[in-house]
């Protein structure tokens, strides 16, 4: 089988944390199939100088090689019509690669722009599409015409995969039909998110050897919950502290609002704000904990939960995404969203248990990813079929 992936969010290079779970499934299914990847690149001229430049029109990334044509967008504006100028402007190079390689499925691995982008493309290559629902779909509901588009391409698509249930159950509102959607949550790499001695990582890290330590590991706006995760610190013993590993990537100096609290709160010796750390040592971070906690608004499958299970570490989780998904009570607590008191009481209970690292490695929701990839590649099995798409039709 050859696949043709989409991904619009896809990293610059393989270190950065953006899309590096796109990355790792895709890497997983390169070694069951034929596979190219497709990652468009936005481009506006002037604030594309700005920028730094563009990147290669292709590069090597985690082994696999990621061809980037271009097309035009306006920053910060018309965002609704992003999908269309997606799909307009990578049609012609994607009509010249499919004649030198014919795929037998395009996989787009976000509904916006991917997705939507690429249901154009399909009807007018003739070929079949699958869309994969992450978070984006969220804020694709709440403009009207993204979740007209999204749901028109999602309706058309021979499968929809979601990484949580949730999601799909949103695709299934929208008109998804349910036979064709496929919860296959995100893996992990248990080989590098791995049990290792705590005492050590916080030695490396500079750590208090002596506290009790949970860690979140995630951007820094608020909607990733860190103003509760802080205001349920200060409702724990003293001995209890909670490190941040994230960095802004928003506007608005949320870093400033919450280094404002912390210090109201009286608990600028308790929590640490390390700032964004590469991705390879993330895995020291969840080892130098007691705990993780992510007490988010919204998620997709909510990786940073799979990455602390693999590496022997609890969870407190708010009851987002698809959390429940991946959380069993053997290895963590759920806690309603917005809920501080739940949120403390969940944190000191994890405290004070016991977690085998055997029992919380072992929790159902962690798979590696090459069983993830396996379920991948039988969806896209099994909606092969003789061709009976429309005609091909010119982009709208």
């Amino acid at each position: 089988m050859r696949v043709l992936s989409f991904s619009y969010c896809f990293p610059n290079r393989a270190a950065t944390t953006w899309g590096v779970f796109v990355l790792q499934r895709l890497a997983a299914l390169r070694e069951l199939t034929d596979l190219e990847v497709v990652s468009p690149y936005p481009v506006f001229p002037l604030y594309s100088r700005l920028r730094g430049g563009l990147p290669p029109c292709r590069e090597e990334l985690g082994g696999l090689t990621v061809h980037r044509p271009r097309f035009f967008y306006v920053p910060g504006l018309f965002k609704a019509q992003d999908a269309r100028l997606y799909a307009r402007g990578i049609a012609r190079w994607t009509e010249e690669f499919c004649r030198r390689w014919r795929p037998d499925v395009l996989d787009a691995h976000f509904v916006w722009p991917d997705g939507v982008g690429v249901s154009h493309l399909a009807r007018r290559l003739g070929i079949p599409y699958v869309i994969t629902l992450r978070g984006k779909i969220y804020p694709c509901m709440e403009h009207r015409s993204m979740r007209n588009q999204c749901a028109e391409a999602l309706r058309a698509a021979e499968a929809v995969i979601s990484v949580d249930s949730r999601m799909a159950e949103i695709a299934a509102q929208l008109g998804t039909p349910r036979e064709r959607l496929h919860v296959i949550p995100n893996g992990v790499d248990g080989n590098f998110f791995a049990p290792m001695d705590k005492a050590q990582a916080r030695r490396q890290l500079g750590l208090p050897a002596d506290a009790r330590i949970f860690v979140t590991v995630a951007h820094l706006k608020r909607t990733k919950g860190h103003g509760e995760a802080v205001a349920a610190l200060a409702r724990l013993d003293r001995d209890v502290h909670l490190v941040i590993v994230g960095g802004e990537v928003e506007r608005g100096g949320y870093r400033g609002k919450l280094l404002a609290m912390i210090e109201r709160l009286g608990l600028s010796g308790r929590v640490h704000l390390v700032g964004p750390r590469p991705y390879d040592r993330i895995p020291l971070y969840f080892a130098a904990a007691d705990a993780s906690v992510l007490a988010s608004h919204r998620e997709g499958c909510p990786n940073v939960v799979l990455e602390s299970l693999s590496c022997g570490r609890p969870v407190v989780a708010t009851d987002v995404g698809g959390v429940r998904d991946l959380l069993s009570s053997q290895a963590g607590r759920i806690v309603p969203l917005g809920d501080i008191d739940a949120l403390a009481a969940a944190m000191a209970e994890v405290l004070a248990s016991d977690w085998p690292v055997e029992a919380v490695v072992s929790c159902p929701g962690v798979k590696p990813w090459r069983q993830v990839a396996d379920s991948v590649l039988n969806v896209f099995n099994g909606i092969l079929r003789p061709a009976t798409m429309d005609k091909p039709k010119d982009l709208p």
